[in-house]
């Protein structure tokens, strides 16, 4: 089950198996309790950091600490927590020209050391739900997703639902965040959940549309969709 809770233009979202769950991402600090009080009953396991922006890490501390869970992240994006802008950003839209600066003149959120370092594949049924983790790189080097077995798609900002374009509106590298996108694009998800703007859903006609556009060419495919396809081969 999924449940996507939004705070400001941030969106949380937890994933339940059959008796626990895992929280996807944070929001900006000062919802930070009302974060607590809206999932503090739903056996939470694990945080599950998507990317270090502030926006998705700053309730991170504080959520472990009242919830007693680990902290996981991909561990190129560690350094994100105490330098905001370690990672150069570029813009692709005007309103990405605004969150550059944004992320270049960020303050460090409240310091947190990560429990567990999440790497492409890895599985997440020691905390409870069944899925995998999905490299998805470029928005920021560290940028990670959830693909379940019913084919939801938690993609953090790699694609992001604030514009027609839904690509991310800033990115640290642009080959990768085109990878990532494609990725996203050509998958079977029937289920698309980003960080920012409401959920997509197969039928939707931005999918149809993106599929079109992204015609499949199999040198443009990165290493984890390779590696995803043959996940699935395997599963057949």
């Amino acid at each position: 089950m999924v449940e996507l809770f939004t705070f400001g233009i941030n969106n949380c979202y937890v994933l339940s198996g059959e008796k626990y769950a895992i929280l996807i991402d944070t929001c900006p600090e000062r919802y930070a309790n009302t974060l607590f009080e809206t999932i503090k009953h739903k056996n939470i396991t694990m945080l599950l950091i998507t990317h270090g922006h502030a926006d998705h890490i700053a309730c991170a501390k504080y959520i472990s600490k009242k919830l007693h869970i680990p902290i996981a992240m991909h561990q190129k994006d560690q350094i994100l927590i105490q330098q905001p802008s370690a990672q150069k950003m570029s813009a692709l839209t005007p309103l990405g020209i605004v969150m550059c600066q944004k992320v270049k003149h960020q303050k460090p959120v409240a310091f947190f050391e990560p429990d567990v370092f999440l790497t492409h594949g890895q599985r997440l049924e020691e905390f409870g739900v069944k899925g995998r983790i999905f490299a998805l790189s470029g928005h920021t080097d560290g940028s990670i997703g959830v693909w379940t077995p019913n084919k939801e798609f938690f993609v953090g900002d790699a694609m992001m639902h604030i514009s027609p374009l839904l690509k991310p509106c800033i990115y640290h590298n642009k080959l990768d965040m085109e990878h990532s996108f494609y990725n996203i694009c050509q998958s079977d998800a029937t289920a698309i959940y980003m960080g920012h703007g409401k959920p997509i859903f197969r039928q939707n006609t931005l999918i149809k549309s993106l599929k079109l556009q992204y015609k499949i060419d199999t040198n443009c495919i990165s290493m984890g969709c390779r590696q995803h396809i043959e996940i699935q081969k395997k599963k057949k």
